[in-house]
């Protein structure tokens, strides 16, 4: 016998979705500023769309357990956390230059995008750069899921909801016995007697 939790289900869904959806715009936000300690970026984290694309929502639903899980590519938590060296190939960050448009080399000049010796040398000392400083970190999930994870504080309204609708179910599971409309509950009286 187990609860019926349709309430509590739904809620953590449309949670799980929102967070979705907050992620995918906080991947193209274009207002976000890294620090970096040659200058600040402010650029958007996305370049092909490739990370937005992947992200989908996976549910899988136990007999008594619903998993809600996000998943999408795995460089999306390199990205957020930060990591201390990273290796990418150059024709990678070629790719990734060309898809970044409005790429600015290191004075500010937005790059010609058909000066492919200039990308390839960009690209080669970007990948020296990640492999000897790693990825300065983001935080765009870790902060959103910070500022998201108060918004479950009100999963008290739909459990409570889920009891009120199921509340003989659960008398029962509590070991309750229903008669008509009546329940009741069989106890006992256990006494500790020293026998000496």
């Amino acid at each position: 016998m187990s609860f019926r939790l349709e309430n509590t289900e739904k809620y953590l869904r449309q949670y799980t979705e929102s967070l979705l959806d907050n992620t995918v715009v906080e991947i193209a936000r274009k207002d976000r500023t890294r620090n970096y300690p040659s200058r600040p970026v402010t650029t958007n984290i996305t370049a092909s769309g490739s990370l937005q694309e992947s992200l989908k929502l996976k549910e899988k639903k136990g007999k008594s357990i619903l998993e809600l899980n996000i998943e999408g590519n795995s460089y999306a938590e390199e990205i957020d956390e930060g990591t201390s060296s990273t290796e990418v190939s150059k024709d990678k960050l070629i790719q990734w230059i060309k898809n970044k448009r409005g790429f600015k080399d290191l004075q500010g000049k937005t790059l010609n995008l058909t000066d492919t010796n200039k990308i390839s040398s960009i690209a080669k000392i970007i990948s020296k750069s990640l492999k000897l400083k790693g990825i300065y970190p983001t935080r765009f999930l870790s902060n959103l899921v910070e500022s998201k994870f108060k918004e479950l504080k009100n999963i008290n309204q739909p459990i409570t909801l889920d009891i009120e609708e199921d509340i003989d179910n659960v008398l029962k599971k509590l070991g309750y016995k229903k008669t008509n409309n009546t329940f009741t509950i069989e106890t006992k009286t256990i006494s500790n007697v020293n026998n000496n």
